[in-house]
């Protein structure tokens, strides 16, 4: 299968999913990615913010803020096809952007460098528990990714009817360091 056709089954799928059916795998996937040492000693975490049935961040971002670590999440650039992140420093600051996605309101002030991030946890269609990925299909994290330090980790959090054997990997796409399901951690050695 391309992907373009496990793209569509993935979303088809993860859309048949209720709030409710949900919930209890959000919560379980919260514990699992909060309890990971890279989470814990990070200090400037860039996180998602949730759409269209993907694993819900708000927790994770309560969580980061409470901790005293620097999160931020980010804002899209559709007409440039770049993703900038930006500090957030509550729920309550964020509007509508690109593609329908909530996001923090863009200020050069609140902008974060790539460098200063730690980790990314990040959503995406599909993965496999080798570290692939696969996205929505507009490169956003694939011209993103490549910028962070060496040291930075990259962590994906999926249900695990999003999990299949193989993605198929291109030469440009970034293999990501860990996934969380509500079945439990799965990294790329």
């Amino acid at each position: 299968m391309n992907k373009k056709e496990l793209r569509k089954q993935l979303l088809a799928e993860r859309q048949q999913l209720t709030r409710e059916q949900r919930a209890p795998w959000d919560a379980a996937i919260f514990k699992r990615l909060s309890e990971m040492e890279e989470v814990q000693q990070a200090s400037t975490i860039m996180l998602y913010l949730d759409f269209r049935g993907e694993v819900e961040s708000e927790e994770m971002i309560r969580y980061g803020l409470a901790a005293g670590k620097r999160v931020c999440a980010p804002v899209t650039f559709k007409e440039e096809r770049r993703m900038v992140p930006v500090l957030i420093s509550s729920l309550d600051q964020l509007r509508e952007g690109a593609y329908g996605i909530r996001e923090p309101l863009h200020l050069p002030e609140r902008e974060v460098r790539v460098e200063e991030i730690d980790l990314v946890v990040l959503p995406g269609v599909g993965f496999d528990r080798q570290g692939g990925r696969l996205g929505y299909g507009g490169g956003y994290y694939d011209r993103f990714l490549p910028k962070l330090r060496s040291d930075a980790r990259k962590i994906a959090v999926a249900y695990e009817l999003q999990v299949v054997a193989e993605v198929p990997m291109e030469e440009h796409d970034t293999p990501l360091d860990a996934l969380v399901t509500e079945a439990g951690v799965w990294r790329r050695t």
